[in-house]
């Protein structure tokens, strides 16, 4: 044993005149000890923490707080945005107890986040200080230092300055342009999306001419969506060109060739478009960017009465297809719930089948989902076939359901179901429709809902489980929302 060892162990009180043996067993005695028993922390020269001061803030009742628990542990996850819709409504305050799990989660799921913000109340703020990774969600960003930042902040700092000053904007994209890779750069021009400026035009027309196809295709579309820049006008004019109306009818002609400045506005000369080849191909891509609402000006028509038009010429599968692009590209409502009730209007026809609807259902409106869906429904005798346009939009289509629809099609089910001995497998695809209805459906048609089952049916053993779990959403849904309201009045 060392000289240096001696002198630390003669620090805990062990003799020096000890042999080395009872050194080291007096060691290992007072260690054990020490091992065992409380530190003193060390003083980490940090001032004491702020206090969370949320006394005003009001917490839902136990029962919402069971409520809450049983959505976030998966029991009916999908109630999640609507719980909090009411808790905020009714001007209440999520429990502290569950706050770090949520704000862990909204780190990779924005529109959990979205959601969330509005609701965390004093004691979230609170805790989302005292995170490093938290804290993210409340940056707040900081236009000096938008090149130094990482890129999803920089994206929010670009949106910011983009609604405010638009100019100033483009000249901080500008500056910084050639040292962006192609994805962000990519990024950098869906923002400018909600916002072309005589500017940005200017910009984007230059972006025509870039090396990188994906850049060249967004320039396009962002000039073409925009509908009063110069790109857009030349896309009208040539589109007027191949399609003209005489005396009530369309007319269609095919490009034989593409000139350059065609070639340079985005047309692909080699595109085979939905039918009828490579011409056909050049006029689609050319339709699918001018806006539908011009066609509607140039005839002195309204949307149905124009599509009415085009789906009687002898392009007419080409001509829908291509106001399907057009309208999902604009985001016109008008257009888009005339297409969807000609589709529903036209299930049968065979060479309507190819169309492609579920681009519109990421657009259409409440209110123009419902009208359409209950004309659907209502045109429908028996049975809803699997790929039928209407069942489409009932499975896909994220919009709330009016209560006339919901009752129309719970209805259908249950007179199949009354009528129906053996083939329980047809209707497959209304446990995806229960599933989608049983979130977007008013909750307090659950009674009403509730009866009238055909539960003497053959084939009711096979269908009861996701009956009754559909009606056991609505039931939970009721009470939740019933909770939050009543927790206020009180």
């Amino acid at each position: 044993m060392t000289e240096a060892m001696r002198d630390e162990l003669g620090k805990y009180g062990i003799s020096k005149e000890l042999s080395q043996e009872r050194a080291l067993l007096s060691a290992s005695a007072i260690f054990s000890g020490v091992s065992k028993a409380g530190k003193r922390p060390k003083e980490l020269g940090i001032s004491q923490m702020e206090e969370c001061n949320d006394a005003e803030e009001s917490a839902c009742s136990p029962t919402s707080i069971k409520h809450l628990y049983m959505i976030v542990d998966g029991a009916f996850e999908p109630a999640l945005p609507e719980f909090l819709h009411h808790l905020s409504l009714n001007k209440k305050g999520l429990p502290p107890e569950i706050l770090p799990d949520l704000l862990e989660q909204s780190l990779t799921t924005p529109e959990l986040w979205r959601s969330l913000k509005e609701n965390i109340g004093k004691r979230g703020e609170w805790l989302i200080r005292l995170n490093p990774d938290w804290s993210r969600l409340l940056d707040e960003p900081e236009e000096e230092n938008w090149e130094e930042v990482h890129h999803d902040l920089r994206l929010r700092i670009f949106r910011k300055i983009n609604q405010e000053n638009p100019e100033k904007a483009l000249n901080m994209l500008k500056e910084t342009w050639r040292t962006e890779s192609m994805n962000r750069r990519l990024d950098f021009l869906k923002v400018l999306e909600k916002n072309v400026s005589p500017l940005s035009e200017t910009f984007l027309e230059g972006l025509l001419d870039d090396r990188r196809k994906e850049i060249r295709r967004a320039a396009v579309r962002l000039l073409a969506k925009a509908n009063d820049t110069a790109l857009a006008d030349r896309m009208f004019d040539r589109a007027s060109n191949y399609v003209t109306l005489n005396r009530g009818k369309v007319s269609v002609n095919l490009p034989d060739r593409l000139e350059d400045d065609m070639i340079r506005d985005g047309i692909d000369p080699r595109v085979q478009w939905f039918k009828g080849g490579v011409k056909a191909g050049r006029l689609g891509q050319i339709l699918a960017l001018v806006h539908p609402q011009r066609w509607c000006k140039k005839f002195g028509m309204n949307a149905k009465e124009v599509l009415a038009v085009f789906t009687k010429s002898d392009w007419a599968e080409l001509m829908a297809q291509a106001m399907i692009e057009a309208t999902a590209l604009h985001e016109d409502p008008e257009w888009t719930e005339a297409l969807l009730s000609f589709r529903i209007q036209n299930t049968d026809e065979r060479k309507w089948q190819g169309l492609n609807i579920g681009r519109l259902l990421e657009i259409v409106t409440d209110e123009a989902f419902n009208r359409v869906a209950v004309e659907g429904m209502k045109s429908t005798s028996g049975l809803l076939e699997e790929n039928s346009p209407i069942t489409t939009m009932l499975k896909t289509c994220v919009c709330h359901w009016s209560d006339e629809l919901t009752v129309l099609v719970v209805q259908n089910l249950k007179d199949w179901l009354a009528g129906e001995t053996s083939r329980y497998w047809n209707g497959w695809h209304y446990r995806t429709i229960l599933k989608k209805a049983a979130y977007t459906c008013n909750p307090y048609l659950q009674e009403r809902l509730s009866a009238d089952w055909p539960r003497d049916s053959r084939i009711w053993s096979s269908w009861e489980r996701e009956i009754e779990e559909f009606l056991s959403v609505l039931y939970f849904r009721r009470k939740m929302i019933d909770e939050l309201r009543e927790s206020k009045a009180s």
